[in-house]
């Protein structure tokens, strides 16, 4: 996969993110925009699963499930 000038420029930008996390999102994106959403909302913590219905990456257990939010009582 070749990136253009906006990609590369992104990962520039970008570079606490790993960059197997950075190539998952190029493959997940659909346009550079989408592409800067995803890095742009990346969690602090690891590990993250990609969250499919959400379409961006979350903060996952040790199983690679996403953690739902505690429901307050």
């Amino acid at each position: 996969m070749t990136m253009d000038e906006i990609q590369l420029a992104l990962r520039d930008r970008y570079p606490h993110i790993h960059p197997l996390l950075f190539h998952r999102c190029l493959e997940k994106s659909k346009t550079n925009g989408e592409l800067f959403d995803f890095l742009d909302s990346m969690p602090d913590e690891y590990p993250v699963a990609w969250d499919e219905e959400n379409r961006k990456w979350v903060v996952a257990d040790l199983l690679q499930r996403p953690t739902k939010p505690k429901e307050k009582s």
